[in-house]
């Protein structure tokens, strides 16, 4: 008795789709806040090297200052993020400590002025989340100017009395830092920046006067910033996606509310065999086949070789997300994941033929970029002879 059969699937499993208005693309950012130098940053006279009247090895206490930052970077679809950062932060000197090896240092109002920095940073970030809500770390490497302008006199100093000193001019040096924070969204491609950065040079040597005589002193540098600010996306956010709604079909598989079921396969005598024609869905950027899906190749090969087959066609296919070039080899992937699950299920490879377009032959027409689970496909057509 010859079979009449008409196959139409879809199998297709949950995708894991990214949080309300995810962005790739270019933004930028300003922000600004606090900085802490705190206490115990290094400085040091070595009279051998550096000259001046004495040796002295102590700290440096500075007092909170400002810092403020701007950034452009760029969002990638897989959640990290790159960007440059200029920034610039300054910090009034509050006291040199005493050394304990008879050097009495510069007690507060003893000593004024401040250290500036102005760095240039690479940033690679990523984002833990996307969203309202999305925290993110990151880390940076650049260059930074660090400038002093320090003048001190103790009028009870010591080894000498008064003890007074001078250092300023301004050094380059590698920079580096870390970074914590979170994007608030508040409007649609707008979102309020929280953010934590420890930021740090190399130490470098300034040249002063220490009591009058030419003297070099290495100094220590490194701050933290809590910074507030504002971040724009200069291009449109992705359209919200909501997570894909399915229903649960007759023989167990589930497929998009949109999609229908595949119908209960009916016998019928014909003087003719009519093709069977079904199709396989894939999760997003895949091409494994599913549990639903091989059960659904298993029930059509097994009907297909309950009489002669011709040739067999399958089409692999995808969605606009991603490049043209990716897309057509994720095709070919797809419609030889379909070819090979026939194969093991008892059809002739020599009876298949695989075709593959890319994001060129779309079941639903959408935009360049967009995920769409009906694109995601191997057609697949069985012929008899």
């Amino acid at each position: 008795m010859k079979l009449k059969t008409t196959l139409i699937a879809a199998a297709a499993t949950l995708v894991i789709a990214p949080a309300a208005h995810a962005y790739e693309g270019l933004y930028g950012a300003i922000g600004a806040g606090l900085s802490y130098m705190g206490n115990g940053k290094d400085i040091t006279n070595d009279q051998a090297g550096g000259g001046g009247a004495f040796a002295f090895d102590s700290d440096a206490e500075y007092d909170p200052g400002i810092g403020v930052y701007t950034t452009l970077g760029y969002s990638y679809a897989n959640n990290f993020r790159t960007e440059l950062e200029l920034s610039y932060r300054n910090n009034s000197i509050d006291s040199i400590d005493p050394d304990g090896l008879g050097f009495s240092g510069f007690p507060a109002g003893t000593i004024s002025g401040d250290t500036t920095s102005m760095a240039v940073m690479g940033n690679v970030l990523l984002d833990l989340g996307r969203g309202g809500f999305a925290p993110y770390i990151g880390a940076g490497v650049g260059v930074a100017n660090i400038d002093n302008d320090i003048v001190g006199t103790n009028t009870a100093g010591a080894p000498v009395s008064p003890l007074a000193i001078a250092y300023g001019a301004d050094r380059w040096a590698l920079a580096y830092q870390g970074i914590a924070g979170v994007a608030i969204e508040l409007s649609e491609g707008l979102a309020l920046d929280l953010s934590y950065r420890y930021f740090a040079t190399k130490k470098r040597s300034y040249a002063g006067t220490l009591n009058g005589t030419p003297a070099a002193f290495e100094a220590a540098y490194d701050s933290h910033s809590l910074f507030a600010g504002l971040r724009w996306n200069f291009g449109a956010a992705a359209a919200p996606v909501a997570a894909p709604q399915y229903k649960d079909c007759w023989d167990g598989s589930s497929v998009p509310v949109s999609a229908s079921c595949p119908p209960q396969m009916v016998d019928e005598t014909a003087v003719d065999l009519d093709p069977i024609n079904f199709t396989v869905y894939f999760d997003y950027d895949k091409s494994n086949l599913t549990p639903q899906a091989n059960t659904l190749i298993q029930e059509a090969a097994s009907r297909a070789l309950e009489n002669d087959i011709d040739t067999v066609v399958v089409s692999g296919n995808t969605d606009t997300s991603g490049s043209s070039a990716y897309n057509q080899a994720l095709s070919e992937r797809r419609a030889r994941a379909v070819r090979d699950g026939l194969v093991a299920n008892g059809v002739s490879p020599d009876a298949i033929r695989m075709e593959s377009y890319g994001e060129t032959n779309l079941a639903k027409a959408t935009a360049d970029g967009v995920r769409e689970p009906l694109n995601r496909r191997s057609d697949v057509v069985i012929s008899f002879e």
